[in-house]
C-alpha cells in the first residue's frame, strides 16, 4: 500500500480537543484518529450513495417487467 505524508494546521483548541478524544477512546495517536474520521465520512458517503441507487432500482425494478429487469441487470 502506498502511503502519502501530509501536513494538517489546526487551531490549537481543536488540536488539544482531538488529542484528548483520541487518547480517551482509544487511538494509538492523533493521526490515527485523524484517519479514522476521514475514513467513516467517505464511507458515509458511499453507503448514502448505494443507498439511493438501491432505492432507483427497487422504483425502477417494481416498474419492470422480469425479462426487462434481467435485461437491465446484464447491461450494468
Amino acid at each position: 500500500m502506498a502511503l502519502k505524508q501530509i501536513s494538517v494546521t489546526m487551531p490549537m483548541n481543536l488540536f488539544k480537543a482531538s488529542k484528548e478524544y483520541s487518547q480517551e477512546h482509544g487511538y494509538k495517536n492523533i493521526q490515527e484518529f485523524i484517519l479514522d474520521v476521514i475514513r467513516k465520512k467517505i464511507m458515509a458517503k458511499r453507503i448514502a450513495r448505494y443507498e439511493k441507487i438501491e432505492a432507483q432500482i427497487d422504483r425502477e425494478a417494481r416498474a419492470m417487467s422480469k425479462k426487462e429487469a434481467i435485461a437491465y441487470l446484464e447491461g450494468l
